[in-house]
């Protein structure tokens, strides 16, 4: 099946500096506990988990998201479960000053095409479920609740959009080899067995006055490889020696190739990490 096309980057909240945090009761109540790298990656991650879960009855889930830097927040898909009842999606906040998810001044999002909260959803909401939301700019926390009459739970939590252009001016951005930064998810659409598609992009340090060094590639699923020619070799990491200020790497391929029938089908979602050793 073809999918919408979804323009924005999904935020890798599990190991971007993010932090997040939830309770039962209200928002004024505070953050009782917070998520640990596991959950983090469950929540983020395609396969649908209970993994966040207040079990006292007829109390509502409290969710915070804590942002490392201001961003701007453009699509998201959360989807969550709760035993007997369905759940209620209470509102989606964002605070652009908020130091611990009580304080500062909040502005609840407004939803386009519908919230995007999916009670149990199935295997590909994570993929279809995806849907617009909008904030009057850049935000640095969010909140959310669930209510249902017995335990809320939380499987799933997919942010995508962007860091404030004027946030982390040290950083490395994907784009396509005439150096035209990626704005959306990149996608190999529906995919015949046994055929090969390749893609290429580049790295850019977005820098003004710092060199990176070590930039470290990680593209660790099991369809997709990395290589700097055509012809490989292919692996699942790369590194960089340097990226100078402002300027492009060379290009990198990524091959995604299918084996003959028969494959376990499905919607797939491979991750590529740029990390940088240093600046200097």
């Amino acid at each position: 099946m073809a999918f919408v096309t979804i323009p924005s980057h999904r935020m890798p909240i599990d190991i971007d500096g993010t932090e997040i945090a939830y309770r039962g009761g209200a928002y004024n109540d505070g953050v009782a506990l917070w998520c640990n790298s596991t959950k983090k990656g469950q929540l983020n991650d395609e396969i649908s988990v209970d993994t966040v879960e207040w079990t006292s009855e007829g109390v509502a889930l409290i969710v915070w998201v804590f942002f490392p830097e201001a961003r701007e927040v453009e699509q998201m898909y959360i989807g969550g479960s709760a035993y007997y009842y369905s759940t209620t999606f209470g509102e989606l906040q964002g605070s652009a000053d908020s130091t611990n998810g009580v304080d500062g001044t909040w502005e609840t999002a407004t939803w386009p095409n519908g919230v995007a909260y999916y009670h149990n959803p199935d295997g590909t909401k994570w993929r279809t479920g995806v849907k617009p939301v909008s904030f009057s700019g850049p935000m640095k926390v969010l909140r959310f609740r669930i209510t249902t009459i017995y335990a809320a739970r939380l499987r799933d939590l997919h942010i995508y959009g962007r860091k404030k252009a004027t946030e982390t001016p040290d950083d490395v951005v994907f784009t396509d080899v005439n150096g035209t930064p990626i704005t959306m998810l990149m996608d190999v659409g529906d995919r015949p067995e046994g055929t090969t598609v390749v893609q290429s992009i580049k790295i850019q340090n977005t820098s003004t006055t710092k060199i990176a060094n070590n930039v470290n590639l990680q593209l660790n699923h099991p369809d997709f490889l990395l290589a700097f020619s055509e012809d490989g070799p292919w692996s699942s990491t790369l590194d960089i020696a340097s990226i100078g200020v402002g300027s492009l790497s060379s290009t990198v391929y990524i091959k995604n190739p299918l084996g003959p029938p028969l494959l376990v089908l499905g919607p797939k979602a491979a991750r590529l990490i740029a990390a940088v050793g240093s600046w200097t």
